[in-house]
Parts: structure tokens; C-alpha cells; sequence
């Protein structure tokens, strides 16, 4: 590979930005949003070469109307914007009731495309011999009755756009799933079924039609209070010399090798099994010059076993603790022996919690842990009913 190009994948891999962006003010969501917007658009304005590739509204609403009334006014206000959005009901920290988180690049560095392909946004950050795609906001319908016809909806957007961009399933490097009441039961076909594993199995059903490679995505599967499913990704089209490596950590089961006894619902008809999340616990990008690594929602699991039951604090070390694990220089090395250039600085953390009152105490110990890097509170249902935090983020060399 030629210098240049070496310097230019360097940059597309390293220069990515995170910033939070919240109100400067209290008062009503409608106040806040405006300032909260206006702190947004004041930087755009005032970095003409830092080009946001996706960013997330966090809202807090009491109910599914007031969830709507907030997401159509943000959706009104961003209209005019080409960047790929999500607007999701997880309320910021106090007093916060709304909150924007945005990824960045510099235009300088990487040519960034915004579009739509099949009514979905996107943004194209493009090198020679590299191309990396985000899509945000990509929703089930709102008038679907089920979690799983909310799901199958998303997924089939989000394929309409691959097949446009001449993109596929193979290629998702990082995924986030929205999943409305993500551990509650609901009557589905004569059963009850738990919308989390309504969603893994639409999931399943994508990936096994459209996906045909063994490993799996980067990946978060995180509550929201309202809106059904989002999905986000991020897609990547590349040359041979970049190497994206499934990442595992040792102190936990894979995922998708889960047991029956932790997935909760009874099977689909015609089914004996539940479908168990398909996602690796990381995902590692590396042209042997730099390197990028993507880490899931993280939470209190050894084994298969939540740890720390009724102990926020526990559960937090825990998952921190797995992240040690996971991004150790051991742990990667042994997945990719090649690999000489690690990741060792943390682009952004997001944290969800459980319970709202939690939050000061989570608090204190990332940023104890982790240090001065740009850091999202929400709170959120997990993936189980006892976990009460996940903690997801992105690495950089």
C-alpha cells in the first residue's frame, strides 16, 4: 500500500470524534430540545471541516404521545439535515430531557457523502480502497402490532437500502438494536413471548437468509420505553488489506451459544429452541497500521450467569472487568497473532442504566475507570430483567 493511502485509512480509522451535546438550560422539553439543537448546529457552524456521520437524540418521555409529540418536533427541526439520525426514547440523566450524542471526521481528511437509499439515511465516508457506511433511524413501522412485525419491518428496510447501495449482510461491522420493553412478555401467535427473543428471531431469520459468513457483528441489544425497533449500523466495504476479526472474551459464552435456560419465552411454533443473540462480544478492524475496536453492550456475565444480582455497583466492576478482558493486548493478539498496532484510547463510552437513581454511583465509577473521554448516561432497560448496567464504546490506536 502506498504512504498516502497507509496515511488516509490512518485517518478514516483514527480520527473519529464523539461529542455530547445538552442543554444549556432547563425548563420544558420543548426549551430544552431548542438549546440543546442550537448547541448542535453552533458547532457545525463553527467547524466547517468536522462532518457529523451519525448522531442520536436521547429523550425522556412519560408515555408513547408524549414520545411522539417530542420525536415529530426533532424530526421537523432536522429535516433540513442530511446526517443519519436516531431518535430514541432513553432518558438522558437528570435534568436533562434531552441529549444529543454525534460521531465526527474531518471533511480534510475523508470525503463524506450523505444520501438516502430506499427512504433510509445514510452517510459514506469514502477513501480509496475504503468505504464506511452508517445508517441511523431505520424504525419498524409504527403502526405495526408486534414487536416481531416491528422488527421483520426494520430488518427489511434496512435490506431494500443494502440492495441499492450494492451492500450486504457480510459486511455490518457494528449494529444497534432499540427494542421497545426489551425483556416484557406479550401474547404472540398463541404464546408467550419475550420481545427481546421476538427480535433475536427475526434477527436469526435475516442473518440466516442474507449473511452467509460464520462470525457476526459487533452488536447492542438495548431497551427503549417507546417507538418499537431501530436499528443503526455500520457497514464496511473495503480492499484486502483490511482485516475485520471477530473478537471473544474468554470469561464469557459466546452469545449465540447461550442455553436454552437463560433465554426467556417460550419457542416459536414449529421451533424447540429459542434463537439466541447473534453478536460477538467485539469486532476488530486493522490494516496492520492502525487499528479500531468495536466492543458490544457489555453487562454483569460470566459464563452465561448474570454476577452482582440487586448490586449495581458489583455489576458495574464486572462489566468492567469484561472489558479489561476483552480489549487486553493478550486477548486480542491471541485472535489475530499479526496484529502489532493495538487499540488503546476509548473514542466514547455509552453506559445504560437500569434505574434512574443508580445513575450518580455508575457514574462515579466510569469516570473514575475511564477517564476523560466523551461519556453518554441514559437510563434503559437491559437484555435481562436482573441486569441493571451495559456498557458499550469504541477503541482507537
Amino acid at each position: 500500500m502506498k504512504e498516502g493511502l497507509v496515511k488516509d485509512l490512518q485517518d478514516i480509522m483514527v480520527e473519529p470524534r464523539y461529542r455530547i451535546f445538552k442543554p444549556g438550560c432547563g425548563g420544558s422539553f420543548e426549551i430544552q430540545w431548542k438549546s440543546c439543537l442550537d448547541n448542535f448546529q453552533f458547532f457545525l457552524d463553527s467547524h466547517s471541516n468536522q462532518k457529523a456521520f451519525i448522531a442520536r437524540v436521547f429523550v425522556s418521555a412519560e408515555n408513547s404521545q408524549e414520545f411522539i409529540r417530542c420525536s415529530d418536533l426533532i424530526k421537523q427541526n432536522l429535516s433540513g439535515t442530511e446526517i443519519p439520525y436516531s431518535v430514541l426514547a432513553e432518558s438522558p440523566a437528570k435534568p436533562n430531557l434531552v441529549m444529543i450524542e454525534a460521531g465526527f471526521v474531518n471533511s480534510e481528511n475523508v470525503e463524506v457523502l450523505y444520501g438516502k437509499a430506499e427512504s433510509v439515511s445514510f452517510c459514506k465516508l469514502a477513501i480509496s480502497g475504503y468505504n464506511e457506511y452508517w445508517f441511523a433511524g431505520v424504525e419498524g413501522c409504527r403502526d405495526g402490532n408486534t414487536i416481531s412485525e416491528k422488527a421483520n419491518g426494520a430488518f427489511s428496510r434496512l435490506l431494500s437500502a443494502f440492495l441499492k447501495l450494492g451492500l450486504g449482510f457480510n459486511q455490518i461491522v457494528r449494529q444497534w438494536n432499540y427494542v421497545e420493553q426489551i425483556y416484557e412478555m406479550e401474547q404472540f401467535d398463541s404464546q408467550l413471548r419475550q420481545n427481546y427473543q421476538l427480535f433475536n428471531e427475526a434477527r436469526g431469520e435475516y442473518y440466516s437468509k442474507y449473511r452467509t459468513v460464520s462470525d457476526f457483528p459487533a452488536a447492542t441489544g438495548i431497551g427503549v420505553d417507546f417507538n418499537g425497533v431501530t436499528i443503526e449500523c455500520m457497514v464496511v466495504s473495503s480492499d484486502e488489506s483490511l482485516k475485520s476479526i471477530a473478537i471473544c472474551n474468554p470469561k464469557q459464552l459466546k452469545s449465540y451459544k447461550y442455553g436454552q435456560e437463560v433465554l426467556k419465552g417460550e419457542p416459536q411454533k414449529n421451533s424447540k429452541q429459542n434463537q439466541p443473540p447473534q453478536f460477538e462480544r467485539a469486532r476488530l478492524l486493522t490494516n496492520d497500521q492502525t487499528s479500531r475496536l468495536f466492543i458490544s453492550g457489555t453487562a454483569s456475565i460470566v459464563g452465561q450467569e448474570t454476577i452482582g444480582l440487586n448490586d449495581v455497583e458489583k455489576q458495574t466492576y464486572v462489566t468492567i472487568e469484561n472489558i479489561g478482558q476483552l480489549v487486553s493486548e493478550g486477548n486480542l493478539r491471541s485472535h489475530y497473532p499479526e496484529l502489532t498496532v493495538f487499540p488503546d484510547k476509548y473514542a466514547y463510552v455509552r453506559v445504560y442504566v437500569k434505574n434512574e437513581e443508580d445513575i450518580p454511583a455508575v457514574k462515579v465509577i466510569c469516570e473514575t475507570h475511564f477517564g476523560q473521554v466523551p461519556m453518554t448516561f441514559v437510563k434503559a432497560d437491559i437484555c435481562r430483567a436482573d441486569l441493571l448496567v451495559e456498557i458499550e464504546a469504541e477503541m482507537i490506536s
